[in-house]
């Protein structure tokens, strides 16, 4: 394994450790109320069920690109993934600049980074890869 190809799969790792990490900070909490009671990610996104079927999309682009399976309708993993985590970060974005009302706890800081780093990295593998 070349040196430019162990640095492109140990991103591709990081982009899909990234969306892994957003997947389990939808079940921290995002926004607290009073002292004791907090909104997990889970409640407080308008269709969560969605959220996590694009980002185990975008899990799943990653390693389709990893271990070379051809996807159907000959599209990019990779464009895929790069797609497909864009969405969690612009809910997370949403979330953390709107707010809604109540105070932001560190689950939406881990989900709005761990979007943030997903979408950095396949977006910068995606343009790699197609230059």
């Amino acid at each position: 394994m070349s040196t430019s190809a162990a640095v492109r799969q140990r991103q591709i790792y990081i982009a899909a450790g990234a969306n892994v990490l957003f997947i389990l900070s939808l079940f921290l909490p995002w926004f607290a109320v009073g002292s004791y009671d907090s909104i997990n990610g889970w409640g407080a996104l308008p269709a969560p069920w969605l959220i996590l079927l694009v980002a185990l999309v975008a899990l799943a682009a990653f390693f389709a690109e990893i271990y070379r399976i051809v996807l159907p309708l000959r599209l990019d993993p990779l464009g895929v993934a790069a797609y497909a985590s864009t969405i969690p970060l612009w809910f997370t974005a949403s979330d953390l600049l709107g707010g809604g009302g109540t105070g932001r706890d560190w689950g939406l800081f881990i989900g709005f980074v761990a979007a943030l780093v997903a979408t950095v990295f396949a977006v910068r593998l995606w343009r790699e890869v197609r230059r």
